[in-house]
């Protein structure tokens, strides 16, 4: 009896836990959008500029990728230009209105945590490799790349699943094909690679060696 208690209890707390989770990331770019609406955060112009680039011949010179994950750093700001278009696209489409698509909010939410996220791992990476050197950070810089590689994946899924809830025909043609473009890698990282990388470490040292400094 008291195991059942305690499994409904546990159950019953994830439900809240997730709910409350769900209202965060819906309030988070729910705010941004009334920002924008006001006039206090500027979305709508950096959106129409990606919209205007999805007209325009992209270029196909190959940048240059010398510095360490200077290729990763360039994928964000591919992956910000995926949550400006969904997101200002919307804004463009609903107004005020669109606080009542909340699965849409939420597509819109998990894009912008993933490049957050994903961002943060990179910056910190750089900052340990110039303070120590790229061969005693190549796990944290396997890590990274790891979870840049998950969040383009997650990133694709979410902003299909948005823009074809309020995009159709060839409307939708040019979006999705902006996001091919802005999601695709120049140099598609050894994902097999990288997670042995980080496993030889883990198994080399017997425990789990990674730390925040």
């Amino acid at each position: 009896h008291a195991a059942s208690i305690g499994a409904w209890r546990d159950a019953r707390i994830s439900r809240i836990y997730e709910g409350t989770n769900e209202i965060n990331r819906m309030l988070a770019v729910g705010m941004l959008v009334k920002k924008a609406m006001k006039g206090h955060v500027n979305l709508l112009e950096p959106a129409m500029a990606v919209g205007n680039e999805l007209t325009s011949i992209p270029s196909f010179d190959t940048p240059d990728f010398s510095e360490p994950l200077s290729e990763e750093m360039d994928m964000i700001k591919k992956l910000k230009k995926v949550f400006l278009m969904v997101a200002g696209s919307a804004v463009q489409k609903f107004g005020p209105a669109l606080e009542e698509n909340q699965q849409l909010l939420l597509a819109a939410s998990d894009i912008l945590i993933e490049i957050y996220m994903a961002e943060s791992a990179i910056l910190r990476t750089q900052k340990n490799i110039a303070r120590t050197s790229v061969e005693e950070q190549k796990e944290q810089i396997a890590m990274s790349q790891l979870y840049l590689y998950s969040a383009v994946k997650i990133i694709q899924n979410r902003a299909e699943e948005g823009i074809s809830s309020f995009a159709e025909g060839d409307e939708q043609r040019m979006m999705l094909m902006g996001l091919k473009r802005f999601t695709k890698y120049i140099n598609l990282p050894n994902i097999i690679e990288l997670r042995n990388v980080v496993a030889d470490k883990v198994t080399g040292e017997n425990k789990y060696p990674f730390t925040m400094s």
